[in-house]
């Protein structure tokens, strides 16, 4: 595996304002913790657990103390749901880039509470594109999950409809560039 080019890594987060939706799961949290040594002017993290939260509070405050790095960092306790706290976001912040990680992805969970997950994971994204595209944000990245491709449970459907929202609003303007990544084993 060849490692990441640096100067993309930097066009696309050094100094600018970050957004990471998700920010206190395992992907997203470890986005942060990349993020972070890129040097961005802010990163804000943002999720609907506040224990997840906490913990990539903790993380991330230490590695930044560890490396000196300065940058602002925010933690916002908030569902991609939640249209007015998220506009809130946006406003407050002159969003550069998003990284969009949140989505509920256990498939069991995902299957016992579908209409759940759907709410989170494809009116959320809707949500977030929407915002993005309102606020001329240059960069959104969804993060996605190989279950997208032909899928055979409800959590790949959501993430592929998710995925068909992105392509469409990319469609739809020039302002902002969607972009998807599909993880394996998510």
């Amino acid at each position: 595996a060849q490692a990441p080019l640096q100067k993309l890594i930097d066009r696309n987060i050094a100094g600018k304002t970050v957004l990471v939706t998700g920010g206190g799961g395992s992907i997203g949290g470890e986005l942060c913790r990349q993020i972070l040594s890129a040097k961005p002017e802010k990163l804000i993290v943002l999720d609907c657990s506040e224990y997840n939260l906490y913990q990539v509070e903790q993380d991330l405050n230490e590695l930044s103390s560890s490396k000196r790095l300065k940058f602002d960092l925010e933690f916002v306790l908030c569902s991609v749901r939640d249209r007015i706290g998220m506009c809130n976001v946006f406003e407050d912040n002159g969003i550069d880039v998003v990284y969009h990680a949140a989505a509920f992805k256990h498939v069991p969970l995902v299957e016992m509470n579908p209409l759940v997950s759907f709410d989170n994971n494809v009116l959320g994204t809707k949500l977030v594109c929407e915002l993005a595209v309102e606020f001329k944000v240059p960069s959104f990245t969804l993060i996605s999950t190989d279950k997208a491709v032909n899928p055979t449970n409800f959590m790949g459907v959501t993430k592929r409809l998710a995925e068909m929202l992105c392509q469409a609003f990319d469609d739809k303007q020039d302002i902002t560039k969607f972009s998807i990544v599909r993880f394996g084993n998510v």
